[in-house]
């Protein structure tokens, strides 16, 4: 039997966690009243024995001798027990009300109870509790209702829309067809289409099925006051604003708004994980009647002219063909047609998000109701287990009274909104609706666990294999002169792949740790609920990933033994030339892993549902954004994923040494050495290396204009200086004989080290604050044991510096091959990126921790000025 503390922290909302009722510490308080009791009545005993013990409760509670005379040697403890021992004559818990209309609830404990300091503690913090949580409630519920009354002028302005381009005939017949079902008429709309209607939120005659406990009539008399208006003004005065009775009313409230259609951007469109893109703005107000007279709300033809206008695509044709009067023969039609129809579309697919992010957050609210009640329910029951009182039923009655428990507005939204939702966007089947309101996680599966040990054991096995091929030198290059061609050519190419790897292995250990510690990374990245990868199906893309690598690299070295056998041992005879093929048939091989970097691009690229789709073109879509960082608002998993491509500038090099080494067929002839005296080649290296830090840079100057916040501006100020620095040291490799540029890129390297290690430690992971109540970390912090978070700062300061000897070019002091210093310092790059992600990610959960930020805010579609 899972225990409630263990249940309460698997459903708890994590960025509400503060909100909740601290059930462990009331439960701590409740071991430190057992032990109190224990201790007194053991002190008591062992003194006086049980008789002793009575006399001694009788000092302690004045008046015990008279109630012991008449009831023999009956205790108070016993008889408290009874419904009249536990009444009004030992608690009485009392509701206040404060400034700002806030319920505060005192329990004031009489004798023998205000004598105990341990449940004094006890009630204090159980009343602050009860408190915090109904204002919390209360707070978000009128939050809620706020969001309600947007989303239904947005509704009502998309039938008003839809209604009128039927009219109008700029919809096909196929089009109606389709929206003909969910199309309500006027008597329909009047009685059904009300979100937060008046009369249903002013009563409170809602079925509550969370918690099966009743208040008192006079709890119940203080609800119909409290819910009438004296402590929820604000939230009703909203409310009769926005419910209307009646069609007429809402039509003539809608015709006199000036409503703006964002219509998305077509070029970037609506992005995965909730995200939209930005969007352009098209003004809807009544033309061609005079308001004086008339309210007329806008025409589709007018609004079809507005969005003629949009300065996007200023090069089609139908912009001028939009102002001039349209004919009602259909061919005329035609292109205005498609275009409102696919502008409708978008705005309705935004209000559809918009629907299912304000369930969510419905459920999220509903669920912190139920849990709240439950945790409170249990720690009464487990008082009286403990001290033989019989306070719960006292104590519970006003809990049952109280906003939490008495408010029924969000299970009525919850309906309200299931309805509306059938009805508009699920062509009124419920049970498509309730799927896509209610989308369902992915269970683990143990085809998953399979897969990936048998990926895990024919990769070892592979390397097993390599390990032995590559032993003797013979069967790395033809002729077996050296390593070296092997890994000045085919080397790049195959840890392009391995380093790619070895990051996605390090994003499945941040999928796990996040998991593990109950940070909210899918709600952070914005993935859409039942789309994110766990780490077991991120470890499942890493084994086969890997087990593909290697057998390539296996099959590599077979086909080069088998072009090109290695010369005999000595004292053998050697073959015939004639027996011999050509020495430049063996370099054929060194198309292989060529064509696995193919497959594995391809495979990113494949539009079919195979392989993690959604997956997939999230991140296609992440890196669209990254690459016309200036044209588009930043969000996090963008920047996020810029932050990771600097991690990896060696596969950028990698990239441009292969756009160089096979279409120029060197690989034919093993002429690895042309592509560095290309003056083009060299050249180019210098845009390669720059992009990633380049994307950034632009990120940091879109986010500052943006939002205006001045640090944006000191962080492309770090990605500046590490383009100085790289720059410098693509001189110097191109030019190494001048020293100067060695000096300086030195210089260079130490500036922009020390200024990627401040903002890694202060600012991305907010740490190294010494007035914090962690001292030198921050104020609150997820990992119990704070030497992790000293041990992952010196881990990053010493991989930082590992990454300034990267550039500084180290290996050629000492003559270590150059490749595989490279492809070491990135690995080492890649791990100081993976655990950086941790705490980055961490630190943005309690972010959103400190903001109660649990649900995307999607924009709507059309704008009320």
């Amino acid at each position: 039997m899972v225990h409630f503390a263990q249940q309460l922290r698997a459903e708890l909302v994590p960025e509400w966690q503060e909100a909740y009722c601290s059930y462990d510490d009331l439960k701590a308080d409740l071991s430190r009243i057992q032990q109190y009791y224990r201790t007194i009545g053991a002190a008591q005993y062992s003194r006086t024995g049980s008789l002793g013990l009575l006399k001694s409760l009788a000092s302690f509670k004045p008046g015990l001798s008279s109630a012991m005379s008449r009831r023999g040697t009956r205790p108070d403890s016993l008889v408290a027990q009874s419904p009249r021992g536990a009444s009004k004559d030992t608690i009485q818990v009392t509701k206040r009300k404060v400034e700002g209309g806030d319920d505060v609830y005192v329990t004031e404990l009489r004798e023998p109870l205000s004598r105990s300091p341990v449940e004094k503690t006890f009630f204090a913090r159980l009343d602050a509790e009860l408190t915090k949580v109904n204002k919390f409630y209360k707070k978000k519920e009128g939050e809620y209702i706020a969001r309600a009354g947007v989303l239904e002028k947005q509704m009502l302005a998309l039938i008003h829309l839809e209604e009128d381009m039927a009219r109008e005939g700029l919809m096909s017949a196929d089009f109606l067809t389709k929206t003909n079902n969910h199309l309500p008429d006027h008597k329909e709309t009047a009685a059904d289409m009300p979100l937060i209607p008046e009369d249903d939120l002013k009563s409170n005659d809602y079925p509550l099925q969370t918690f099966p406990m009743k208040p008192s009539p006079g709890g119940q008399q203080k609800i119909d006051e409290n819910d009438g208006g004296e402590t929820d003004n604000v939230i009703q005065e909203y409310i009769d604003q926005v419910a209307a009775t009646n069609l007429k009313q809402r039509r003539a409230n809608f015709a006199e708004t000036n409503l703006e259609l964002a219509v998305p951007n077509t070029r970037s469109g609506v992005g995965l994980g909730g995200q939209v893109s930005p969007r352009s703005r098209v003004r809807f107000s009544p033309e061609g009647m005079d308001n004086s007279q008339y309210s007329v709300a806008p025409t589709p033809r007018s609004a079809l002219k507005k969005v003629s206008q949009i300065p996007e695509l200023p090069e089609e044709p139908e912009i001028e063909a939009a102002t001039v009067p349209v004919d009602h023969d259909i061919e005329n039609q035609k292109v205005p047609t498609l275009k409102t129809e696919k502008e409708f579309n978008q705005a309705k697919n935004l209000l559809r998000l918009a629907f299912v992010e304000f369930y969510r957050g419905l459920g999220l609210l509903a669920s912190f109701r139920s849990m709240n009640i439950t945790a409170f329910a249990k720690v009464l029951k487990g008082y009286d287990k403990k001290t033989g009182w019989h306070f719960s039923p006292i104590y519970m009655k006003e809990v049952e009274s109280s906003y939490l428990v008495t408010s029924s507005k969000v299970q009525k939204l919850t309906v309200k909104v299931e309805d509306i939702f059938t009805k508009h966007f699920a062509q009124g089947v419920r049970k498509k609706a309730i799927t896509q309101l209610r989308p369902t996680r992915k269970q683990g599966s143990h085809r998953t666990t399979f897969f990936i040990g048998l990926f895990t054991g024919c990769s070892i096995a592979l390397f097993i294999s390599f390990f032995f091929l590559v032993d003797n030198k013979n069967n790395l290059s033809p002729g077996g002169s050296s390593t070296t061609r092997y890994l000045e050519t085919v080397f790049p190419v195959f840890s392009t792949l391995m380093l790619l790897i070895l990051h996605i292995f390090c994003y499945a250990w941040n999928v796990f740790a996040w998991a593990k510690t109950r940070v909210n990374y899918p709600f952070i990245f914005g993935f859409s609920v039942g789309t994110e990868m766990r780490y077991r199906e991120v470890l499942l893309l890493a084994t086969g990933l890997t087990m593909c690598l290697l057998g390539a690299m296996n099959i590599h070295i077979a086909v080069s033994l088998l072009l090109y056998p290695a010369p005999p041992p000595a004292g053998l005879p050697m073959a015939p030339p004639a027996a011999l093929p050509l020495p430049t048939e063996p370099l054929v091989a060194d198309v292989i892993p060529l064509i696995l970097i193919l497959i594995t691009l391809a495979t990113l690229f494949l539009p079919f549902n195979l392989m993690y789709r959604s997956a997939r073109m999230f991140f296609l879509g992440c890196l669209r954004r990254l690459i016309s960082a200036p044209f588009v608002k930043v969000i996090l998993p963008d920047f996020f994923l810029g932050d990771q491509l600097t991690s990896q500038v060696l596969v950028f090099r990698n990239l441009q040494f292969m756009s160089c080494y096979y279409p120029t067929g060197y690989f034919l002839t093993g002429a690895d050495t042309k592509c560095d005296f290309n003056n083009v080649f060299r050249g180019f290296g210098y845009v390669v290396a720059l992009l990633p830090f380049w994307w950034r840079f632009l990120q940091c100057l879109k986010r500052y204009y943006d939002e205006k916040d001045v640090h944006q501006l000191q962080n492309a100020g770090k990605y500046f200086a590490a383009i100085v620095a790289l720059g410098l040291r693509q001189g110097f490799s191109n030019h190494p004989t001048i020293n100067s540029l060695w000096i300086m890129s030195i210089l260079a390297s130490i500036v922009a080290t020390i200024w990627a290690s401040y903002w890694d430690l202060c600012v991305d992971w907010g740490l190294l604050k010494s007035n914090s109540r962690n001292k030198w970390l921050r104020d609150k912090i997820i990992l119990k044991r704070k030497s992790l978070y000293f041990v992952a700062i010196g881990v990053n300061c010493f991989l930082r510096l590992v990454w300034m000897l990267s550039i500084l070019q180290v290996d050629r002091k000492f003559g270590w091959n150059a490749n595989a210093f490279n492809v070491s310092a990135a690995s080492l790059e890649i791990l100081r990126r993976g655990l950086w992600n941790f705490f980055r990610i961490e630190n943005e959960h309690l972010n959103n921790v400190g903001k109660y930020r649990a649900v995307q805010a999607v924009p709507l579609p059309f704008n009320d000025d």
